[in-house]
């Protein structure tokens, strides 16, 4: 997933890559990050939203630091950068074919449906 979040927002995969994945016979294989390097260093959810514009500045730290500029990271971003995009041809065949099996889905019944 980390691997997969990188080349969204890197602009290499679109946003909806992983509904896409995760469609009933979609075969699509997504970048994994390497392993030996994802820490994670906390966590901050908040209520309200503000708007932002720019960038974060410690995120702009983090991806400026040492531990991202050095292997295994570098060399994994060249590879992803290299390998990752997915022709617009194959992705559209895969939206279409999303989309005709979420249309014949029949979906599940209500809890307070009479088909129970």
């Amino acid at each position: 997933m980390v691997g997969t979040a990188v080349a969204v927002k890197r602009g290499l995969l679109p946003k909806d890559i992983l509904t896409l994945s995760l469609a009933k016979f979609s075969r699509i294989v997504l970048p994994l990050a390497p392993s030996e390097v994802l820490i994670l260093r906390g966590s901050n959810y908040s209520l309200k939203r503000k708007a932002r514009e720019g960038t974060r500045p410690e995120m702009q730290a983090l991806a400026e630091s040492e531990e991202i500029q050095r292997s295994p990271w570098l060399e994994w971003v060249e590879k992803l950068d290299e390998h990752t995009p997915i022709p617009d041809a194959e992705l559209d065949q895969v939206r279409s074919a999303w989309k005709a099996w979420k249309e014949s889905y029949p979906g599940r019944p209500s809890i307070g449906s009479e088909n129970l």
